[in-house]
């Protein structure tokens, strides 16, 4: 009996702590059910303010929106806790929508709360702070504008870095015309170090204001987000100048003292154009036209393609002193002169009966050698083709056995041409 007793106990306790359960249970489910259908109200800060048609206003009217009076909005949310715990302010935006505007001026709207596609918007009720949204539409306009910049690095040693090259080298601008006034040029700044070669490659720009200060506008946009930058790279190195003397007249580079001024100058250019120069040559003097001991003319300096002076200097001044030479004057006798060249079925008659005043340089030992019956005139009449009568020609002085010296100056003699068989007047 004792036994059946302990049996009933335990039976009643199970039914107890079943009813227990069911009780809290429904408790629990009452007070959640209670809880999450609850209306409640909450803030919601900092939600994006959004304009909806702005591209069309661009696109089809040429029409802008500037001056927007906020771009953050706070709203205040009202409906059951289980649908507005469920959202943050990223998932909520306020939007206005301007697309019907047509003309420019100050416009005010109510703007709308824009909500997640997993909440029933019918569930909740919105304020919004600020309640409109201001802005000013104005007409779209284009400027354009230079690009600049600047190179704030370093060149290697021996090289020299020329002026920035952009393409493209001017940029359009797009905005409010207010706005694009206060623009001057999109700006780039370069920056490297130890730089040996040409550099070209693909950059961003800022925009300077009139006053050359950085100007930010989130109204302007831009036909191009980058510009190509290139960068020369030149190298530098000084060349000497010099001359180059033909001996003639009794005279060898022995007797000639010459100088140029400036020394020389300093070149950039390509490294592959400089590296086989190492002098210019400012003249070519042949020293049989050089009639007196001393010498001075001033030649235009000629350099390589491609480079470029860097030292100011464009003309060089060649002075040239002889010494170790003696001077004489000879008549050539007829006898002496003749012609060269002539063209076939022409013949050719000397008209001088001898050529006076021609002087003979050269040292004063192989001077003494020389007499008029060893100087020589010839005419060289190549470049008379088929001209007849009398012509003026040019002719090359000559001395027989005697390299030493030379006739200095030009001369010329008088020919008459004609034709093979005819008379001569």
């Amino acid at each position: 009996m004792i036994k059946t007793q302990r049996s009933n106990n335990s039976t009643l306790r199970s039914i107890l702590l079943i009813a227990f359960s069911l009780l809290c249970s429904l408790l629990l489910w009452v007070y959640v059910t209670d809880t999450e259908g609850k209306t409640i109200t909450e803030p919601f800060p900092g939600v994006a303010v959004r304009l909806d048609g702005v591209d069309t206003m661009r696109e089809s009217r040429g029409l802008i929106v500037t001056d927007i009076s906020a771009t953050s909005a706070r709203v205040m949310l009202t409906g059951s806790r289980r649908t507005i715990s469920a959202l943050n302010a990223k998932d909520l935006s306020v939007s206005v929508d301007v697309s019907t505007i047509t003309r420019t001026g100050y416009y005010s709207f109510a703007p709308d709360v824009n909500y997640p596609t997993r909440v029933d918007s019918n569930a909740l009720s919105a304020e919004i702070v600020p309640e409109t949204i201001r802005f000013y539409v104005d007409m779209l306009d284009k400027k354009t504008i230079p690009v600049e910049g600047a190179f704030n690095g370093s060149a290697e040693e021996g090289f020299v870095a020329e002026p920035l090259e952009f393409n493209p080298s001017t940029i359009i601008i797009y905005g409010p015309e207010q706005v694009l006034s206060q623009v001057r040029c999109a700006f780039v700044d370069v920056t490297r170090s130890d730089v040996d070669r040409t550099l070209t490659f693909d950059s961003t720009f800022v925009l300077l204001d009139n006053e050359g200060n950085p100007f930010e506008s989130e109204e302007i946009t831009f036909d191009t987000e980058t510009v190509s930058v290139t960068l020369p790279i030149s190298a530098v190195k000084e060349v000497s100048l010099a001359v180059d003397l033909v001996p003639g007249g009794g005279a060898t580079d022995a007797n000639v003292h010459w100088s140029v001024e400036p020394a020389s100058i300093t070149l950039t250019g390509p490294s592959e154009v400089l590296e086989g120069v190492n002098n210019i040559t400012v003249a070519r003097i042949e020293l049989a036209q050089i009639t007196e001991e001393s010498f001075s003319e001033t030649y235009r300096i000629v350099i390589p393609n491609d480079t470029e002076i860097t030292s100011g200097a464009r003309e060089a001044v060649v002075k040239l002193e002889l010494a170790g030479l003696s001077k004489q004057t000879f008549s050539v006798e007829k006898s002496n002169i003749s012609c060269i060249n002539i063209s076939e079925g022409y013949d050719w008659e000397i008209l001088n009966d001898s050529l006076d005043d021609v002087v003979i340089r050269g040292p004063a030992e192989a001077l003494s050698r020389v007499t008029g019956l060893n100087i020589r005139a010839v005419a060289d009449l190549t470049e008379y083709g088929n001209v007849t009568g009398y012509v003026t020609v040019p002719v090359k002085i000559s001395v027989d056995g005697n390299t030493e010296v030379g006739a200095i100056g030009e001369y010329k003699v008088y020919v008459n041409i004609t034709r093979t068989g005819e008379e001569t007047g």
